[in-house]
């Protein structure tokens, strides 16, 4: 049966010089452990599989594409597995062509959860990587999942998101800021150069000019500038604001990131590590 697997999932036309072939991974389905349920560990198991093939560096096999191929029920007798056999899908993903296996466990922690992950070297027989991560909810889990199965795998760490747009958002509203603030104080200046003259014609009545010629200059010029300076204001708060809202707020780790939340009876250090 593993035989004709082997063969089907080996078999390819014959073609033109195709590129050097990546190396296979297995991806198993993560252990539970802590309460945590069925569901969550598949979700899980399904997004980590969705990195390690995003990432381009291996062919991925699935832990579905292994139970499609050969129904649970029947893998430890075709490999002749012991129930207690911790090697049984790692020599199952051997005979299917994967060098290395990814397997790992989600355990509940109170109100956290701990993702623990590894990859198997199975020519060698030891560990490529290995990685944990402790988060407080599963949103924590899933914005550092790329930089843990980096760990995992041994793999580069991904870029860091751009923040270019975010930048440009806020250095715009800032000059915005500053640029409406400068017209506000020049329009200022204005009006009460304005009231000061026309506190003048108390003494000197003659230096008054006519009323037009007051009402003219504030609607022509202080009142347009208030209301530029006022928008300008307005404009550069709304995009300093977008741009610290857009910010992109997962970072990657380059040390242990800890921090202490409530677990059961007590307290924990989750983050990772």
């Amino acid at each position: 049966m593993i035989a004709l697997v082997v063969m089907l999932l080996a078999a390819a036309p014959a073609g033109a010089e195709k590129a050097p072939a990546k190396p296979k991974l297995i991806v198993l389905h993560l252990a539970v452990a802590g309460g945590v349920e069925p569901a969550i560990a598949s979700t899980l198991t399904e997004a980590v599989t969705t990195e390690v093939a995003a990432r381009g560096l291996f062919e991925v096999i699935s832990s579905k594409d292994v139970e499609t191929l050969l129904n649970v029920e029947r893998q430890r007798e075709l490999m002749g597995c012991s129930d207690d056999s911790a090697n049984c899908m790692t020599e199952l993903a051997g005979a299917l062509g994967a060098r290395f296996v990814l397997s790992g466990s989600v355990a509940r922690l109170g109100e956290a959860y701990q993702l623990n992950l590894q990859t198997m070297d199975s020519q060698k027989a030891q560990p490529l990587g290995r990685a944990t991560l402790i988060g407080k909810d599963l949103g924590v889990l899933r914005e550092q999942l790329k930089y843990v199965v980096a760990e995992a795998t041994a793999t580069p760490f991904p870029p860091p998101p751009s923040r270019v747009l975010q930048f440009s958002l806020i250095g715009v509203g800032a000059a915005a800021i500053v640029g409406g603030g400068l017209v506000g104080l020049f329009a200022l200046s204005q009006e009460a150069a304005i009231n000061r003259e026309l506190s003048s014609g108390d003494t000197n009545p003659a230096a008054l000019r006519s009323r037009a010629d007051y009402r003219a200059e504030v609607d022509g010029t202080v009142r347009p500038m208030k209301t530029a300076a006022l928008v300008a204001l307005i404009a550069g708060a709304a995009l300093v604001t977008t741009g610290i809202v857009l910010m992109p707020r997962e970072t990657q780790a380059t040390g242990p990131r800890v921090a202490l939340v409530p677990a059961g009876a007590g307290a924990a250090l989750v983050g990772s590590f």
